[in-house]
């Protein structure tokens, strides 16, 4: 049973480690996102080994930098967002452009160009 449980400590600690120091979960919510199949004491007493061999670790650091990550993410949806917004304006007045041509070609040269509702085929 020993040497199972030390298998399984090699196989999920870095898993764990990884995650908290990814996003500063406590045990709890580690072992409730369910991604390792270790129970939460385990995982409390990993953590705890962890920080004490390398000192205290700051989720807040890693945190940080995601929230620049999310900001530039925001920025390049919102430039993209301006982008399809300029298209959606362009293709508008192309398609008001197209009536107006087909109404002008309909008055000059008094030519039906449109289908009228209920056209047998």
């Amino acid at each position: 049973m020993f040497i199972n449980q030390t298998k399984k400590r090699a196989f999920y600690y870095d898993q764990v480690i990884d995650i908290y120091k990814e996003t500063g979960y406590s045990a709890y919510q580690i072992a409730k996102l369910g991604v390792v199949p270790v129970g939460r004491n385990a995982i409390k007493e990993w953590i705890a080994n962890f920080v004490s061999e390398n000192g205290t670790i700051t989720p807040y650091k890693t945190m940080q930098s995601k929230q620049e990550h999310r900001d530039e993410e925001l920025e390049a949806l919102k430039a993209k967002v301006a982008d399809l917004e300029e298209q959606l304006r362009i293709e508008k007045m192309r398609g008001r452009l197209n009536e107006k041509i087909i109404e002008i070609a309909e008055k000059k040269y008094n030519i039906p160009i449109r289908k009228k509702a209920g056209a047998k085929q």
